[in-house]
């Protein structure tokens, strides 16, 4: 009877397994689908997929003009890449929308490159778009190169709304070289405007947001997460006007961004309410003629790096005027070595506010400069007031540090000079001073 017993069980453990084991083959299995009959079949409609554990939905050639929303399920769906990039003309993305196909939004839905593809979707002169709670992934550069390659790319089109999607593992295997290069969104052309972009998280990615238009009017990108991104995070060229508040770089205080943040030219610019940890090369970094630069409320820290980082600085040092500056009552926490650097340089300028400031640094060695002024054009005006520089615990500012730049390079010709009601334990400018009484 024990043994029989015994039997019984170990038969229905037996049975218990086999029907575990075959529920697990057929959450593995997902059955596979050919997407482009289906895009075909929706025509301008909307597109509805299965969830991604019954179905993979493939595309074996790029799917061109395209003009239904397509909707993934609630859990999530899946398209994946199942042909392999080739040369440098147009990047072949899986999905190629029709130019005039408006109104349109992709939903729940994971693209997956499957490191044989080079874009995930593009539009072209189309208006009224959503692309939202969607997944990038698996770019590679092996099958094919292009500049702007690109998961979403957008060209002459407007009205953009890109929002809570995650772009990860997307390129970070690759470097900085030209050829290496690709992007998470790209926005250009001569006619793009109206772009938000928001509650975006973009982690192991080569380059985040490329936007390039002198149309582009409104463009708001906020509450974003740049996490471990290898080049820049943010290049904003020959834009009007651009509003770059709340978003976070390197979150976690876990990941570094080993070149620039924001880089940007053009007209007027916001940088606000941001945080940013070791982004190692150049948190801002103006890259052309800019109209108005205002920079306030930002946290920025960087810690143990083997080389200088700078907060803003100007690329090629002299080749760019910014019409006006004001940095505003921001928190800056940072590496000052190797010594022979300025910590704050910043180039051709018309108008400069620099004021209630606080400035953590480790240490100032003798000689060296807080802050320095570059190039030879003439300068309007200079007010740095309020601003507070200490030292971070276990370090000093020597009593031989400059606050600013007084000696060679040339200093510009300033018109008005106000330095005032700062708090600083090196010495002060002694000419500039006498200069701005």
């Amino acid at each position: 009877m024990k043994k029989l017993y015994v039997l019984s069980i170990t038969s229905l453990i037996v049975v218990f397994c086999i029907i575990i084991l075959e529920n697990s083959i057929k959450t593995k299995a997902a059955t596979v689908v050919d997407l482009k009959p289906l895009i075909e079949q929706a025509e301008s409609g909307n597109l509805i997929l299965r969830d991604k554990k019954e179905v993979t939905y493939i595309v074996n050639e790029p799917i061109k003009n395209i003009k239904c929303s397509i909707q993934g399920a609630p859990g999530g769906s899946i398209i994946k890449a199942n042909f392999k990039g080739a040369g440098n003309s147009e990047t072949p993305s899986l999905l190629q929308y029709q130019a005039g196909a408006n109104n349109i939004s992709i939903k729940n839905v994971r693209f997956d490159l499957a490191l044989i593809g080079r874009g995930a979707v593009s539009f072209r002169q189309n208006t009224n778009l959503i692309i939202e709670n969607c997944f990038f992934t698996g770019y590679s550069k092996k099958y094919g190169w292009r500049a702007v390659d690109s998961s979403i790319s957008f060209t002459d089109s407007k009205n953009i709304t890109i929002r809570n999607n995650h772009f990860i593992n997307n390129g970070y295997q690759y470097g900085r070289a030209l050829n290496e290069l690709n992007r998470c969104i790209t926005i250009q052309g001569n006619t793009s405007d109206n772009i938000t972009i928001y509650n975006n998280e973009f982690t192991k990615v080569n380059q985040a947001i490329v936007a390039q238009g002198n149309k582009i009017n409104k463009l708001n990108i906020y509450s974003n997460a740049f996490n471990a991104v290898i080049d820049n995070s943010l290049y904003l060229i020959n834009i009007p006007s651009a509003n770059i508040h709340n978003n976070d770089f390197n979150k976690s205080k876990t990941t570094n961004s080993p070149d620039e943040g924001i880089v940007l030219s053009g007209g007027d610019f916001k940088i606000a309410n941001n945080r940013a940890y070791n982004v190692l090369n150049k948190f801002i970094a103006i890259n052309g003629a800019t109209k108005n630069l205002e920079v306030t409320n930002n946290t920025i820290k960087n810690e143990k790096t083997k080389q200088r980082p700078a907060v803003i600085s100007w690329r090629n040092n002299t080749a760019y005027i910014v019409q006006q500056l004001k940095f505003s009552n921001n928190k800056i926490d940072t590496d000052t070595a190797p010594a022979n650097y300025d910590t704050i340089p910043i180039g051709r300028v018309k108008k400069l506010i620099i004021q209630d400031n606080q400035f953590i640094v480790k240490g100032l060695a003798n000689n060296q400069n807080l802050f320095s002024l570059l190039g030879q054009a003439e300068i309007v005006s200079v007010q740095i007031t309020g601003n507070t520089v200490k030292p971070r615990a276990g370090s000093i500012i020597s009593k031989k540090a400059n606050f600013f730049r007084e000696k060679t390079p040339i200093i510009p010709q300033i018109r008005v000079l106000k330095i005032k009601s700062n708090q600083f334990n090196g010495k002060y400018p002694a000419v500039l001073t006498k200069r701005a009484s």
